[in-house]
């Protein structure tokens, strides 16, 4: 049961860190006493709450079995892995040169990201922004599992020691 706490909190924490994100977008962009803007974070908590709770019920339960089974749930490697198995994903799903075959062309602000299907340097580095996003998201996630894990009190992150005879 104790790992199931974990992992809720582990696909909470950034779920409230992408909403109050979103939330600050919002009070920037519409005026602070328009009521679409708490029906708008309601909507974007809830959407952020199902793909958190579905990415660590894909990916976190199943790296945490292989962690615990190698004995090697520490605090880096919740990290680590929480960075890796959110970035991943991202990284693969917004690869730039995914529709290079089209040639189009694409930018932000002013500034070019794609051009005839090559990305430009800023276009690379936009990438790399946004999968180091995600990435860092999944860190905290990773960090929030592996404090819940230890604030409860279960022992799977200490090295086993051998049983003593108690005679």
């Amino acid at each position: 049961m104790k790992p199931v706490l974990a992992f809720l909190v582990a696909a909470l924490v950034p779920t409230c860190l992408m909403t109050l994100w979103y939330l600050y977008g919002q009070f920037t962009t519409f005026s602070p006493g328009d009521p679409y803007i708490w029906i708008n974070t309601q909507k974007f908590f809830i959407l952020c709450w199902l793909i958190s709770l579905g990415s660590v019920v894909l990916l976190g339960v199943p790296a945490y079995l292989l962690l615990r089974w190698r004995n090697l749930v520490r605090w880096w490697s919740c990290i680590a892995g929480g960075f890796v198995m959110a970035a991943l994903p991202v990284a693969i799903g917004t690869w730039p040169l995914r529709y290079s075959e089209f040639r189009t062309s694409s930018s932000f602000n002013g500034v070019w990201n794609l051009i005839d299907g090559v990305p430009t340097a800023a276009g690379w580095l936009r990438y790399a922004e946004g999968v180091f996003f995600f990435g860092i998201l999944g860190a905290v996630s990773g960090l929030s599992f592996w404090l819940m894990l230890r604030a409860l009190g279960s022992g799977h992150s200490a090295r086993t020691t051998p049983l003593r005879d108690s005679a």
